[in-house]
């Protein structure tokens, strides 16, 4: 949930939105500067269309289509996991980020020094395994975080993975984007999330 970043700043005259369901009007046609449902590193928000009336499908239809669209985009290394929403407020994210920032330093490094042969593998060079060393992100790969902070994900390394950014990281976040979209989060209050075990994602 941390693609808001350090450009981010509340004002204090915005709207007093405390989670993300408060600010689910923002989704559909959200004023430049307003808070957005992002999850870690994802590049650039997807648009938003849609009905805040039209019907949701159920979850049953739901789990369906986010196993179909795993298939369709060949994540065929991820499961499903269903999470309740559980809305962190402005204040705890704020004081959630620069932990989170140290945490995931933390994590590329401990990447970059033992998992280096499954780094070769997907097709690392010496200088992306140098980065990792120092706490960067290599070109085209970023930290995801597989449980999002509004959903009980947690800074433990277990909740945070290695993966390409394209196409893996902007397919996972088109799937979470979908159950936002057409209201299936805001009326069901849980999500759907592609969810692998491992410290990297070898697609």
């Amino acid at each position: 949930m941390w693609e808001w970043s350090n450009k981010l700043k509340k004002k204090p005259e915005e709207k007093p939105s405390t989670s993300l369901l408060a600010a689910y009007d923002d989704l559909l046609s959200p004023p430049e500067g307003s808070f957005l449902f992002r999850q870690a590193e994802s590049g650039k928000p997807s648009s938003r269309s849609g009905n805040p009336d039209q019907e949701a499908p159920s979850s049953s239809e739901m789990k369906q289509i986010v196993r179909d669209r795993l298939t369709e985009y060949s994540l065929t290394e991820m499961n499903i996991l269903e999470r309740a929403y559980d809305p962190q407020s402005w204040q705890e994210m704020s004081n959630f980020f620069d932990e989170y920032q140290r945490a995931r330093s933390y994590f590329l490094k401990l990447v970059g020094y033992s998992e280096t042969d499954a780094c070769r593998n997907l097709g690392m060079s010496r200088q992306d395994i140098r980065l990792l060393k120092e706490g960067i992100s290599p070109e085209n790969f970023n930290v995801h975080i597989k449980i999002p902070f509004d959903f009980g994900g947690t800074l433990d390394f277990g909740n945070f993975s290695l993966v390409r950014t394209h196409p893996t990281h902007g397919l996972i976040h088109k799937i979470i984007d979908l159950q936002i979209e057409n209201n299936f989060l805001r009326k069901n209050k849980k999500i759907f999330l592609p969810y692998f075990e491992g410290k990297i994602y070898n697609d």
